[in-house]
């Protein structure tokens, strides 16, 4: 088990009053604190410690990660996190399922302004962190989100979920006894139907399926990883590479180790049977056991209307984000804050007029959020467009202003793909800098080597540009057999401009 230590910054007496506090209040009325660690903000009622904990058990999965993964480590937005004392007090900030609070331990949402965890404060004797760990893999694995299919995305994630670590090591893969019991207890699916589960299958989603999909890909991921075959587990280095060059999943497969699927279900069939499970232990160059800086402070009313609201309105959530939000600002109307939810909600609600006004109210109030300046700019530009995505070029007041702005929240938040982005398009169709245009689309490429929309873009400045090599370069991981469909057209219809028939 994790063994995590801390040096304490800042922490308040009054904090300490939290765990004898009766809970006879609504809960934004309860004390909140804010607890940052180099990775992490959390903000809690719950116990100052058991919040230590779960910062120090976070942030040793986030440096285990590092140090594994080296030069491929990839860079994460800020992650927020939000601890509950208990799932009872958690249980109305959950998502719905068939309108009522799902029947989850925690959950994780990945925003490209910032991550969101959702949890109820581990204990020391079940810290309960395998949802997290799952969730946060899938971050940390994202630069293969266009290539893996979705039973190695599932099945990867579920290997880190074990996460665990030990003096020098970190133990991973461990045996899942619930994924165990079911495929004891139910038949697994074909591998070839295994392959062709796809975001909107039954299996994905149907919670009466998802127990054989998760349990089967978590084993043949377990098995190509760990298994009792030297050759398989050697070979399966290569799949990764083989799907990067276009061939379908379970072509890739078969080319990578050298085996029919078949011959596969009959192996992965026996291991099953065998039940010998063994984890994965990796020596790490450096100690996870060193002191976890943490600062910590009380957070004031309105920001924790502020943050339950940004966490309804994150869910999908948005009647009760607005009720948050417009608490806030009947608490605080000098504060920015309520201004910013507002404006985020109107955005997400598809109403630029009301989002161009809501966050320029905030940053009359001195809105220093990276996301208030993008957004504040994005709903500008949209307010220009013709018929929701024709774009010509700005006059110069206009288009200083929404520049400026892009530019502001960059400056604010360096890492902030979308911004890079939108700056890089606008900058195309202004059609006076398609230099600076190329290196924003790069900065924005480079934070999210994932998002197909940002090299598509690329490639059109490139066209403009006159570049036609580069857009054929650029354009290439497109037009792959197994690139999503819609891109995959989009992409030969741009290509196709460059090749023009005689």
């Amino acid at each position: 088990m994790f063994r995590p230590c801390f040096i304490l910054l800042a922490l308040l007496p009054a904090i300490g009053l939290l765990q004898a506090q009766t809970r006879n209040v609504p809960v934004e009325k309860w004390p909140w604190f804010e607890t940052q660690t180099a990775h992490f903000n959390i903000y809690s009622c719950g116990g100052v410690q058991d919040t230590y904990r779960l910062a120090g058990c976070l942030e040793q999965f986030c440096r285990a990660y590092s140090i594994l993964a080296g030069k491929d480590a990839i860079a994460s937005p800020p992650t927020v996190v939000i601890a509950f004392p208990d799932h009872d007090t958690m249980k109305p900030f959950l998502p719905l399922y068939n309108g009522q609070p799902g029947n989850i331990a925690g959950f994780f949402t990945r925003g490209s302004d910032e991550n969101l965890i959702v949890l109820s404060l581990p204990s020391p004797d079940d810290p309960g962190m395998d949802v997290i760990f799952h969730e946060y893999a899938h971050l940390l694995f994202r630069h293969n989100d266009q290539a893996w299919p979705i039973w190695l995305k599932e099945g990867m994630a579920e290997i880190y979920s074990t996460f665990q670590t030990q003096v020098g090591y970190v133990v991973i893969a461990r045996p899942i006894e619930h994924h165990l019991e079911t495929l004891a207890s139910e038949p697994m699916m074909p591998l070839h139907d295994l392959f062709a589960v796809t975001y909107d299958s039954p299996q994905y989603n149907e919670a009466s399926r998802q127990g054989v999909f998760y349990a089967e890909s978590w084993l043949l991921t377990h098995y190509l990883m760990a298994g009792d075959n030297p050759i398989i587990r050697a070979r399966f280095a290569q799949y990764t590479g083989l799907l990067r060059q276009g061939q379908w999943p379970e072509q890739a497969f078969t080319n990578a180790l050298g085996v029919s699927l078949q011959v596969m279900q009959n192996a992965l069939e026996r291991y099953a049977k065998a039940g010998k499970i063994e984890p994965i232990t990796l020596k790490l160059s450096a100690d996870l056991s060193s002191a976890v800086p943490v600062k910590t402070w009380p957070v004031t009313p309105v920001e924790i209307l502020f943050r339950l609201g940004d966490e309804q309105l994150r869910i999908g959530r948005e009647d009760t984000a607005l009720a948050w939000f417009n608490h806030a600002r009947q608490l605080a109307p000098a504060s920015p804050l309520p201004y910013e939810g507002l404006g985020l909600l109107a955005s997400q609600c598809t109403n630029s007029s009301e989002a161009v006004a809501e966050l320029q109210q905030a940053l009359q109030r001195g809105s220093t959020s990276f996301l208030v300046h993008y957004i504040y700019a994005r709903e500008q530009y949209h307010l220009t467009s013709h018929g929701g995505d024709i774009y010509t070029p700005l006059q110069d007041d206009l288009a200083g202003e929404i520049s400026g702005e892009l530019n502001k929240s960059i400056e604010l938040m360096p890492s902030f793909a979308p911004a890079h982005e939108l700056l890089g398009f606008f900058e195309m169709v202004q059609g006076r800098n398609l230099g600076l245009a190329e290196d924003q689309l790069n900065a924005a490429i480079a934070l999210e080597p994932e998002n197909t929309a940002y090299i598509y873009t690329l490639a059109q400045v490139q066209v403009r540009n006159n570049e036609p090599d580069a857009a054929r370069r650029t354009l290439q991981p497109l037009l792959l057999p197994n690139a999503d469909a819609r891109v995959r057209a989009d992409a030969q219809e741009l290509e196709s401009k460059l090749n023009p028939a005689n």
